[in-house]
């Protein structure tokens, strides 16, 4: 049961992060460089559980150049309650990694 509920937190970030990332991409095909606005990208926040909603990682875009970017995605909720929120990153490389395990 925790695999699965570890599989589905997985896949909830990478979904996130792999549509910021297509989202980028396409942003600086037509201006010439990355943008640091989510709405400029037209990325639509699911609702966090926290505001009544189901998704559990908030995404932000957390350095952006005209070359690069890296976006983030932060769970809301401490699976095991140790302080630490399991967090994502995708770069301008198309790369997630897992820096936060939770």
């Amino acid at each position: 049961r925790q695999y699965v509920k570890k599989d589905k937190q997985k896949e909830g970030a990478t979904k996130s992060l792999s549509k910021v990332y297509e989202l980028e991409m396409a942003y600086k095909e037509m201006f010439g460089h990355y943008t640091d606005n989510l709405y400029a990208l037209v990325f639509i926040q699911d609702t966090l559980v926290t505001e009544g909603g189901n998704a559990i990682y908030e995404v932000s875009l957390l350095e952006v150049t005209d070359s690069t970017f890296t976006a983030t995605a932060v769970s809301v909720v401490d699976s095991d309650r140790d302080g630490q929120f399991n967090t994502w990153i995708v770069d301008e490389t198309g790369t997630i990694n897992e820096i936060f395990a939770d």
